[in-house]
């Protein structure tokens, strides 16, 4: 398994920081993760939140 870090689109937070939200996840491929992400809309939902995908990278290790 690879691992993908998923990136959200910028946003700012209440003290007027650009921000964005980040999640690491296991998957085969690239494909696999598109694959997933376009069942929900583009959305990653996990427990302790949720973000549209805006960026995926590859962890190289």
């Amino acid at each position: 398994m690879k691992k993908f870090e998923l990136y959200s689109a910028e946003f700012v937070s209440k003290y007027r920081k650009p921000k964005c939200v980040m999640n690491i996840i296991e998957a085969n491929n690239y494909a696999e993760v598109i694959q997933k992400l376009e069942s929900n809309a583009g959305w990653y939902t996990a427990e302790n939140g949720a973000f549209k995908v805006a960026y995926i990278e590859e962890v190289v290790e």
